[in-house]
């Protein structure tokens, strides 16, 4: 069976993820045999899992791969492991078994993937980057437990691609969507920030779904390189400045973030940049 993550609950100071469905997303066909019932499944996410280290938990991000060069379409490939064994059983978190976030270490390139898993444990997929650099790769899962429950975790590394570091950055308008905050986050805190997504002129858009939802947001602090997934709470609003999306958010600390903002709009997926600093 495999479900999408629905909220983050505070229990005893440890972050508890119910899964079910998540955000509104597309429904699935009633119809389908290969559809199960959305059953909740408790995922405890594990503390010093974000993304600044390759093991945490017993969990680690090995065997990392990229194209040697950029601008030459290549590779990406990695293995997960728990105690020195590969990781097979994943419980989906927005319609997906794993996110791979391919970052370089200035925050002016972001890729996110999702690969395949082979039959000897190590993911791969294709990738192509526009630069040379030291990039971050990270990776965002939950794994299953004996249990039937699951533990969820961010484990990041490092590696080099050869190449001219010269890269257009991307920013929060694309010419044909723009992304804004409604308010600064706040260090350490639980809260609801509103997302804006609206056209040139500043009016609401079509927004659709992607992996599930509304919007797929993901933040990286400058200074120590920590990951943020946000997650969307409910569907859009239209209004006199777009289209309005809550989004979950807690950044851990004061500081510099780039956030990567995901949506699809008319058909399209859309990726904008925005420099916040909280």
């Amino acid at each position: 069976m495999r479900v999408g993550i629905a909220a983050v609950v505070l229990t005893l100071g440890l972050a508890i993820t119910l899964i079910a469905c998540g955000g509104e997303p597309e429904a699935a066909d009633p119809t389908s045999p290969n559809e199960s019932p959305n059953v909740a499944t408790v995922v405890t996410a594990i503390k010093g899992a974000d993304g600044t280290s390759a093991t945490a938990g017993g969990y680690t991000l090995g065997d990392v791969s990229l194209p040697a060069e950029a601008g030459t379409p290549g590779k990406v490939s990695f293995t997960i492991t728990k105690e020195g064994d590969p990781v097979t059983d994943y419980i989906e978190e927005q319609t997906k078994d794993i996110h791979l976030y391919v970052v370089r270490d200035d925050l002016e390139v972001f890729r996110h993937l999702h690969p395949t898993l082979g039959e000897a444990g190590e993911w791969s997929g294709d990738l192509t980057l526009p630069a040379g650099g030291t990039y971050r790769v990270v990776v965002e899962f939950a794994a299953r437990t004996p249990d039937g429950k699951g533990e969820q975790a961010m484990l990041g590394t490092t590696a080099k691609v050869a190449g001219a570091s010269e890269v257009d950055v991307p920013g929060s308008d694309d010419g044909t969507v723009i992304a804004a905050l409604e308010e600064t986050p706040k260090p350490g805190i639980d809260q609801e920030v509103g997302l804006l997504i609206s056209d040139p002129a500043g009016k609401p858009v079509n927004l659709g779904t992607y992996l599930g939802v509304y919007a797929h947001v993901t933040a990286f602090s400058r200074e120590t390189g920590e990951v943020i997934h946000l997650h969307p709470l409910g569907g859009p609003e239209n209004g006199e400045d777009g289209t309005r999306l809550g989004i979950h958010v807690k950044p851990p600390k004061a500081g510099d973030y780039v956030f990567f903002v995901q949506v699809r709009v008319d058909g399209m997926i859309h990726t904008l940049r925005l420099p916040v600093t909280v």
